[in-house]
């Protein structure tokens, strides 16, 4: 094939095919699917105030400023390894490390709504 040829095709496709696997899942449009995902964020910012075991506290005490604030653009940087853990994890993984070890609450399943809804709002903050 003529390498002129080559590089052009290259131009062409090797952008479009990045951005199908960058580019985020598409809703828009879809009522059903953004009421759900709204739904879920709503669910989400309840259980961010809720104590996960009497006399401990929410995420949001500790998760709203300073160096342990969270927001969707720390949300991205997993999976990642977490020292204490020692070994990868994922966000949902974190989260319920967090619950059981700083609320005192019980761990969920991986894929629980729960945490769906709370990683959902996470999503959302800045």
């Amino acid at each position: 094939m003529n390498p002129r040829l080559m590089f052009l095709a290259a131009l062409v496709l090797v952008p479009a095919g990045l951005a199908f696997f960058v580019s985020p899942p598409i809703a828009a449009g879809n009522a059903k699917a953004d009421k759900a995902l709204e739904e879920a964020r709503k669910k989400g910012a309840a259980l961010y105030k809720k104590s996960w075991r009497k006399g401990a506290k929410a995420c949001f005490a500790c998760h709203v400023r300073g160096p342990n604030k969270l927001t969707g653009r720390r949300l991205k940087t997993y999976p990642k390894y977490d020292k204490a853990l020692k070994k990868v994890v994922t966000a949902q993984e974190k989260i319920n490390e967090m619950i059981r070890s700083k609320s005192g609450g019980k761990e969920l399943p991986l894929g629980h709504e729960d945490l769906t809804a709370l990683e959902a709002y996470i999503s959302t903050l800045k």
